[in-house]
């Protein structure tokens, strides 16, 4: 036998083949993947369990009717406006919330004689929920937009703090005493040590706080009567319309996904430098 034929063959994967596996490893592509088996999954159950009767027609329209509907509202004015209603206060409440409860957080953090002295007041007020507040808010303002926006900065302003706090206080005091030993002025160290130090615990409280505001715009609109898509499913339900309310449902569902998402993307895209975010930035 020549030396030719005994020597080992490789075996070569085809073109194909050598493409969708690079494809496949591909971190978006595999995210994607999921969220269509997902969907495709929950569709097929409602499918089955409304088909069935397991789920009464009465209360849980066919998902077929629920996703037509949808389709329709895509087509009609008011509920892009109910949309932009949402979308407007959550972002207005986010940005609000999240500028001043870093700002503040950055600051008490500095600080321990600071942080000391609020730390009850902190205490005291963090555990109170939005819709508490709703009654008063919804009294003194009516069903304007300031309604909404002050019950979402109510529940973000103390996630944006405590994280701005922590992050602040949790930078290594070696590092700090290193640049003070140096003659680094203290503003330079708040921007170059404290600041940088504390930015995972800011960005992570930023995707936390743009879940919380959703929800609470929502929650705003459903139970106090502002305009947005909280108050459009309230007018389906009663109405009776219940392949409207689940589509609705449905679209506010969709919309946290997509805000869980970006700012899922933006966070280890602004922390690609931290030892949590390598290797995840693609």
């Amino acid at each position: 036998m020549s030396a030719e034929s005994s020597a080992p063959r490789t075996i070569v994967p085809s073109g194909g083949s050598e493409w969708l596996a690079a494809l496949w490893r591909d971190r978006r592509v595999r995210f994607a993947a999921a969220i269509v088996i997902d969907l495709a999954l929950v569709y097929l159950l409602w499918e089955v369990l409304t088909a069935t009767g397991t789920l009464s027609p009465r209360y849980f329209p066919r998902a077929n009717a629920v996703i037509e509907r949808i389709g329709t509202l895509l087509t009609q004015a008011p509920f892009w406006a109910s949309l932009w209603s949402t979308v407007q206060s959550w972002l207005l409440g986010l940005i609000i919330g999240v500028v001043c409860g870093t700002v503040a957080g950055v600051l008490l953090g500095s600080s321990d004689r600071a942080y000391r002295f609020c730390r009850v007041v902190i205490e005291l007020l963090r555990p109170i929920p939005p819709i508490v507040i709703l009654p008063i808010v919804l009294l003194v303002l009516g069903v304007a937009l300031q309604f909404k926006l002050v019950l979402i900065f109510q529940g973000i302003f103390w996630v944006m703090l405590l994280q701005a706090v922590y992050g602040v206080r949790s930078v290594d005091p070696v590092m700090l005493e290193t640049a003070r030993s140096y003659g680094i002025s203290k503003a330079r160290r708040f921007f170059t040590v404290q600041l940088p130090g504390s930015l995972p615990f800011i960005v992570t409280g930023v995707r936390i706080a743009a879940m919380f505001a959703l929800v609470v715009s929502i929650v705003a609109e459903l139970v106090g009567g502002a305009a947005g898509l909280g108050n459009d499913i309230l007018k389906a339900q009663s109405a009776g319309d219940d392949k409207t309310m689940y589509a609705l449902i449905l679209v506010s569902g969709i919309l946290g996904v997509i805000i869980t998402t970006s700012f899922s993307w933006l966070e280890r895209r602004v922390l690609f430098w931290h030892p949590s975010q390598r290797g995840r930035a693609r």
